[in-house]
């Protein structure tokens, strides 16, 4: 083995030992809230933002109550669901959202990239339950990183946290019902959507 290809393999072996170290330390509950995802606000220039209730169990699983779904609207009545989850703690809780998906008995149609915006890398998937179509827009989110990619949000928060940096994790989550097979209409509204509430993630979602 030459030099070149022991320091990668030894550099993968110390990523590795350090995401096996971070995920057996315990995974805290959110008791004491610095940051409250429910501040976030319900009027975002031409949307109007309406809370969804969520069933106990679902805190339960997820290990915090720190988060939402909102139904947004603008003025033309159209709705775009906004699922956002947030955790200083526990990095468990941003996990992918196809989980949570096939749990419910829907089914993934499609699943793809999508550059929401110039700065956002997403994912977009196309889901069904019986009648109804969704289109679903999804990232993550550790400290200013945006990415679309589970494994890069955790590596970044277990890397700051060996460094002494506390990163907090969060999921995005956005969907809209398709109608009339119009998918290229759901993926504008959600952008229309995404353009309008992302500058004020920095703030509400540290």
């Amino acid at each position: 083995m030459n030099n070149k290809t022991f320091y990668i393999v030894l550099s993968i072996l110390l990523v590795i030992a350090s995401i096996s170290l971070a995920s057996y330390l315990p995974a805290r509950s959110d008791v004491a809230l610095k940051i409250k995802v429910t501040d976030f606000p319900l009027k975002i220039g031409e949307w109007q933002g309406k809370d969804i209730p969520i069933p106990e169990r679902d805190y339960e699983i997820l290990e915090t109550r720190n988060l939402f779904v909102r139904e947004y609207k603008n003025r033309k009545n159209e709705s775009v669901y906004l699922y956002l989850i947030y955790s200083e703690d526990n990095r468990k809780v941003s996990h992918p959202p196809e989980v949570c998906f096939l749990g419910s008995g829907m089914t993934i149609t499609d699943k793809s990239p999508i550059k929401i915006l110039n700065s956002i890398n997403a994912i977009k998937m196309l889901v069904e339950k019986q009648n109804v179509r969704e289109m679903v827009v999804y990232w993550f989110k550790a400290g200013r990183l945006y990415t679309d990619n589970y494994l890069k949000q955790q590596i970044k928060i277990v890397i700051d946290r060996i460094f002494g940096k506390r990163t907090a994790g969060a999921l995005i989550r956005l969907s809209a019902v398709i109608k009339d097979d119009d998918t290229e209409g759901a993926v504008r509204l959600i952008t229309s959507f995404t353009e309008s509430f992302t500058p004020l993630l920095a703030k509400y979602v540290p």
